[in-house]
């Protein structure tokens, strides 16, 4: 009998972790476009009352690895070109949304990282992440190009693989969430 129930409690553990109930994990709460100066600007939008507590920006070179793996020649080097551009950790958590520009994180945040250039360079790939402070339970997360940027009209981000509005946006983090 005891048995049978510690079965049926792992086999509902793992349910609830297989059907999304359980730590959130990687969701789409990260937008970019480009400022009315044209500089790219990211937006970065907690779950419910939480902040941002540690945030990246990683570079990746044409044909380097992503945060999802190594590319065609391999994965970038730590230290080799744009393979890491800024990284704050350890930083006073920001409350609620944060935006900024791209290559201009907060004062307030704990810089420990800054590499390669702080610009859009064309057919390079670029991941931007945060998690809320001393937590684990999800992660926003997103990936895009420059190319990607380059094709939004005024009114609109990029997030979640796509151009959107900004409405749209802020409808899909709440939905994540």
């Amino acid at each position: 009998m005891r048995r049978a129930r510690l079965v049926t409690a792992w086999t509902t553990v793992g349910a609830v972790v297989l059907t999304g109930c359980g730590a959130a994990g990687d969701l789409p709460l990260i937008a970019v476009h480009h400022g009315a100066d044209g500089t790219p600007q990211v937006t970065m939008v907690p779950c419910g009352e939480d902040g941002v507590g540690a945030a990246e920006l990683r570079v990746f070179p044409p044909g380097a690895g992503t945060a999802s793996g190594p590319g065609p020649d391999g994965p970038a080097a730590p230290g080799g070109p744009m393979s890491e551009s800024w990284m704050a950790a350890g930083s006073r958590p920001s409350a609620g949304a944060a935006a900024f520009p791209l290559f201009s994180p907060p004062a307030s945040w704990a810089v420990r990282r800054w590499d390669g250039e702080r610009r859009l360079l064309p057919g390079f790939r670029y991941t931007v992440r945060f998690r809320p402070p001393g937590s684990d339970a999800y992660a926003g997360v997103l990936a895009f190009a420059t190319e990607d940027l380059d094709g939004l009209a005024a009114d609109e981000v990029w997030a979640d693989g796509r151009a959107m509005s900004r409405t749209a946006f802020r409808q899909l983090a709440e939905d994540a969430c």
